[in-house]
């Protein structure tokens, strides 16, 4: 009975225990330490011991720290509280210096990363109250007043971002971005940025424009005049409406004589209630054009806006190269005294075009010349072939709207120039950059030689056993009787140039006979 007592005691002893146990354990909160504030912390203490002396210039709306490397000019128009668009260069790094994105040309030529198709200029990017196409990170910085500890007073100050500011943001991935980032389209640098993890952004901000239709409108006019002039007098009247004519009539008396007015070498409207599309009639690639000279006086430019010479193609001489490849390949096209004894494209159901597309500052985006591409990429990824514009319906064209409105007025074996501003281009989104990878792989299976080998084995080792060995039981067997099919893959890159938004175009055109 003694004992019955003591075994009872005890187990109640123990069940006790491991009820407390149980009580006690569930009172233990499992941690609630997010991703992101593990992220804040150690974003801070990155701070603390590389860049202690930016502590003071962290900025709430953000939660990330300035660096201020240039006050930027300080009697031009603030871009902070407006809603603009704003050229602004930027080199995005991970903390750990590697390179992200690069808009420089020199450094990417220095990271082996230079791209002739890409367009190495300051984005131009919409800063606004209610909406941006900056990264969250640089808009809070261009829209909202910094407030920072200026180094020379030892005083904290608000600054508002200008012309010629230049900062180093250093950014956490909530206002990065929770994804992996990474440019595209030629700007990309060393590695991409893992998923939400901090960046350095060091950004120039070169300017801003309130109105970039009417920018882009002064550009297009500004290189007009600069190109031989541009045509004021051409204009829609009560009594008169002004449509570029180039049909002949059926009655080779009755030629309509008004395509030698649009023929003395000035810009002019294809249809003259659209503006700001410009169309060169007696353009030839025997006439430089000059884009050095074609802002004028504008001073809302980033530097070498006016002529684009970065990286090693784009030197003084790219020009006069491509010129004479052209000439030599399509001839000078039509003069003044040929005009009205060569047919219209409209005389034919559909015009085979070679082309040339071009930002004003020159640099080429897109041709199908394989000459061109040649001297500008050096090397031909993907031969050209003429495109084919249908006369039938224009504006049905799956061209844009500059091709579609101009091209019905050029003759069969002309050369002509067109600059038209975004709207009858790609318009206020532009066209993104990108990179498209295909994969060629050739297996040739050289048959002859698989059968001299196989008669080799056969006479060896007799007909059984070869054909045993090779095919019953391991099959053919290329490495041990020395032949191997020659497989070679091959990877073409192309790359597609980024267009930015609001970005007026300049065609050369070659109308094929």
């Amino acid at each position: 009975m003694y004992y019955r007592e003591m075994n009872m005691r005890i187990i109640y002893s123990i069940a006790t225990a491991i009820a407390t146990l149980l009580v006690l354990g569930s009172c233990v909160k499992e941690p609630s330490v997010s991703y992101r504030d593990v992220e804040k912390r150690s974003f801070t203490a990155w701070i603390k011991q590389h860049k202690p002396e930016l502590l003071d210039n962290y900025q709430e709306d953000g939660e990330y720290y300035v660096e201020v490397l240039d006050r930027g000019i300080q009697d031009s128009v603030p871009v902070t509280g407006k809603d603009v668009w704003v050229w602004c260069d930027f080199t995005c790094r991970n903390l750990d210096g590697d390179i992200v994105e690069c808009r420089s040309a020199e450094l990417a030529q220095m990271l082996n990363a230079y791209n002739s198709h890409t367009h190495y200029v300051p984005a131009f990017r919409f800063s606004g109250k209610d909406s941006h196409t900056l990264m969250e990170g640089t808009y809070l910085a261009t829209y909202n007043k910094i407030t920072w500890r200026n180094p020379e007073s030892g005083e904290m100050e608000e600054l508002e971002v200008r012309y010629g500011t230049k900062l180093r943001l250093y950014l956490p991935s909530l206002v990065t971005g929770s994804s992996t980032q990474t440019a595209d389209g030629g700007y990309e640098g060393e590695y991409a940025l893992d998923t939400s993890k901090p960046l350095s952004v060091e950004m120039t901000v070169y300017g801003h424009v309130g109105n970039p239709v009417a920018y882009e409108g002064e550009r297009v006019n500004s290189f007009a005049n600069v190109n031989g002039g541009l045509c004021t007098e051409h204009r829609a009247t009560k009594e008169k409406s002004y449509r570029r004519t180039t049909t002949r009539t059926e009655d080779a008396e009755e030629v309509d004589t008004r395509p030698l007015e649009f023929f003395d070498g000035r810009w002019h409207q294809p249809i003259d209630t659209l503006e700001h599309l410009l169309v060169n009639y007696s353009y030839t690639p025997e006439k430089y054009l000059d884009y050095k000279n074609s802002l004028g006086a504008d001073t809302l430019k980033y530097p070498s806006e006016s002529i684009y010479n970065k990286g090693s193609v784009y030197s003084s001489d790219v020009d006069s190269r491509i010129n004479a490849a052209l000439i030599e390949r399509f001839g000078r096209g039509i003069d003044y005294d040929e005009v009205l004894e060569t047919d219209s494209i409209n005389t034919v159901s559909s015009a085979k075009l070679w082309y040339i597309g071009r930002f004003l500052d020159g640099f080429i985006f897109d041709t199908n010349i394989d000459e061109v591409k040649e001297i500008i990429y050096g090397k031909i990824e993907s031969e050209g072939e003429a495109l084919t514009f249908s006369t039938a319906e224009p504006l049905e064209n799956e061209y844009i709207l500059a091709w579609n409105y101009a091209l019905p007025t050029l003759r069969l074996g002309q050369w002509a120039a067109i600059v038209a501003v975004s709207t009858y281009g790609y318009g206020i989104s532009g066209k993104v950059g990108s990179h498209t990878s295909t994969t060629i792989t050739d297996g040739t299976f050289d048959y002859a030689s698989y059968y001299n080998y196989m008669n080799y084995m056969n006479n060896y080792y007799g007909s059984g056993y070869g054909n045993m060995y090779n095919q019953g039981y391991y099959g053919y067997n290329p490495y041990y009787y020395g032949y191997t099919p020659q497989v070679t893959t091959t990877t073409v890159t192309t790359t597609s140039t980024e267009i930015p938004a609001f970005s007026p175009l300049l065609f050369q055109v070659f109308v094929e006979k």
